[in-house]
């Protein structure tokens, strides 16, 4: 292993854990038979989470006509997925907050948007929807890391990449770092002791291996550019370009269904854009 990515690797290890009460959250979401009362008064238990909560709901997102003035009836409105998605987002986005020099907004739009994204994709073509989403949502962690270690290199290579597709970034950074943030990435994955396939398709991403028509690295790869795609108002004759010809069968799949899944996706950017916009 390079003393770089050890650096960062060191650097990733120091950053602050998820707080407790999010990571019980966390845990309760999990429950297959988890009921919205269970929720509800997980959620009162903390102060900061209620209010996000009640927030989020009398949001115009949701367009309630009264206030809604409950965390019990806040979180049948809001669901439990949505409320998953937002609990993840704010245990993530206060833990990874002081990162000075670096556009943390567009950052955490594209990783929450491809994690939705990746899920619908995933469950389209028989692969495990919630693999992908976790995948997707954690695979840009290593571009905070090297911002966290190596600032000053890390505004080099913001500099010297477009970012308009899954693999730019990771370019540059092999090219100056000898690896990329999917690297990085999957060893934090590694020390979370997630799933092993879940950390390979992060390294794997920006490149994915041809492992057969659909895998989970090409899942996150087209997630991701599609997420970029919707956040940045590409053209898609761009972004569909600038793929890599791995996923050459999973984007035809992916372009028959669009018409289909389009909306979905549409639903989760306003989504997304109103949580991070908010947080």
């Amino acid at each position: 292993m390079s003393t770089k990515l050890q650096t960062i690797l060191q650097a990733a290890c120091s950053l602050p854990s998820i707080p407790r009460a999010v990571q019980e959250v966390l845990g309760l979401l999990e429950k297959p038979d988890l009921t919205i009362g269970e929720l509800a008064e997980a959620l009162s238990h903390d102060p900061v989470m209620s209010a996000k909560v009640l927030r989020l709901a009398n949001s115009a997102y949701f367009g309630v006509q009264r206030e809604v003035d409950t965390v019990e009836s806040a979180a049948l409105m809001i669901g439990i997925d949505s409320i998953r998605t937002m609990v993840l987002a704010s245990g993530m986005m206060d833990t990874f907050k002081d990162m000075a020099r670096f556009d943390r907004q567009r950052f955490w739009t594209i990783s929450l948007l491809s994690a939705y994204i990746a899920r619908d994709l995933a469950n389209s073509v028989g692969l495990n929807g919630n693999k992908a989403y976790t995948a997707s949502l954690i695979h840009g962690l290593g571009v905070l890391a090297i911002h966290k270690a190596l600032p000053d290199l890390a505004d080099q290579i913001d500099q010297n990449c477009k970012d308009e597709c899954p693999y730019d970034r990771a370019d540059v950074e092999n090219a100056l770092l000898g690896f990329h943030h999917g690297e990085v990435s999957a060893e934090i994955a590694k020390g979370w002791k997630l799933p092993e396939d879940i950390g390979e398709s992060i390294r794997q991403y920006p490149h994915p291996r041809r492992t057969g028509p659909y895998s989970l690295s090409s899942i996150v790869h087209l997630s991701v550019a599609l997420a970029m795609d919707l956040t940045d108002d590409m053209p898609e004759e761009l972004w569909v370009d600038n793929l890599d010809s791995s996923v050459e069968e999973l984007l035809s799949t992916t372009l028959d269904n669009l018409k289909t899944l389009r909306p979905r996706f549409d639903k989760s950017r306003e989504f997304v854009e109103m949580l991070v916009t908010t947080h």
